[in-house]
């Protein structure tokens, strides 16, 4: 019999290539981790692993086990939350990572009732935008990621993981209330923006890139960036306070920020996905399915309170870059 501890060992090599690095992820030493892959090797009979210069690689007979060790791993898991929910329990530790603004109105509204009708439920939640929280859910880290992507930079698709897109919603410009251009109250050209300072996330976020992405292509200059943080009272204190003028998403209501006026793009329709990411398979554990369940109500609730916020359905393709709510298959 293979014993699973040691094959989530070799798993783990095959995902993060080296065993130091498998070492810190599972909180063994080096020379335990080799020890138990010697001893894996013995059980089965065959080399798993080979020096590769002062590396350890898999053998093609390690790569076939390790990828029946993904799957057996998976239903072992499986098989222990479907015991539980048999008997109408839900158990288990759910890992949420998300990025500010979802989980504050998509997140956080549904954990009290999560936490009282699924009292053995454990939900953790990491704050984190960074491009890599999806290599965190190959890696079987997190359980569930939110991610923002925008219609002109979507995210690749990958076929180890399952992207569900819950809501659109428009961007716009968010400017001191003092600025020439907040004025007259219409929409503002990005063109006009081109001396401004600008507040924007760390290097690495989407919200980032975009504008890097939508001031260069759409406005034909390169922003100048002069305050760069993810946390949106520290963006819309830099907006208020400080002059700088930023791209926020309708769900943050930069308007309830002091010194903060709010206006629609007029050269460009920029609009940001809410997206839910898990492994493909993910949803047979019960423990995830009630949280998925629970965020897609949250994102109906959302949508019924921000009138511009437009609520995908389930069988939708994926959006358009256009903006083309026929296309993106809303309502």
């Amino acid at each position: 019999m293979l014993d699973l501890g040691r094959l989530r060992i070799l798993r783990e090599l095959k995902l993060r290539g080296t065993v130091g690095a498998v070492a810190q992820a599972l909180g063994y030493s080096p020379s335990a981790v080799s020890q138990q892959l010697a001893q894996l090797q013995r059980e089965v009979g065959v080399p798993l692993t080979e020096r590769a210069g002062r590396r350890l690689r898999l053998t093609e007979a390690g790569e076939v086990l390790a990828s029946h060790a993904e799957e057996l791993l998976a239903r072992a898991q499986q098989a222990e939350e479907e015991t539980a929910a048999a008997s109408g329990r839900v158990v288990g530790v759910v890992r949420v990572v998300g990025y500010q603004t979802a989980l504050i109105n998509l997140l956080a509204p549904v954990l009290p009732g999560l936490a009282e009708r699924h009292p053995e439920l454990t939900i953790e939640v990491i704050d984190e935008e960074f491009t890599r929280v999806l290599q965190a859910l190959v890696l079987r880290e997190v359980d569930i990621v939110i991610t923002d992507e925008y219609s002109v930079l979507p995210r690749p698709r990958r076929s180890e993981l399952s992207a569900e897109q819950l809501i659109i919603e428009p961007m716009r410009l968010a400017l001191p209330r003092a600025h020439p251009a907040a004025a007259h109250g219409g929409p503002v050209r990005l063109a006009d923006l081109a001396e401004e300072p600008w507040v924007t996330g760390h290097p690495g976020t989407n919200s980032a890139e975009l504008l890097e992405r939508a001031c260069v292509d759409l406005a034909g200059y390169r922003p100048r960036i002069r305050h760069r943080t993810n946390d949106i009272h520290v963006m819309m204190a830099m907006v208020g306070w400080a002059g700088a003028v930023c791209l926020f998403p309708d769900v943050g209501r930069a308007e309830r920020f002091p010194g903060v006026a709010v206006r629609d793009l007029a050269d460009a329709a920029l609009r940001r996905y809410i997206v839910v990411w898990t492994v493909v398979g993910a949803e047979v554990r019960p423990s995830v399915r009630v949280v998925l369940e629970a965020l897609r109500a949250s994102a109906a609730d959302l949508v019924a309170r921000f009138p511009s916020l437009t609520l995908v359905r389930p069988d939708a393709p994926p959006a358009a870059e256009d903006g083309n709510k026929d296309r993106h298959g809303v309502r």
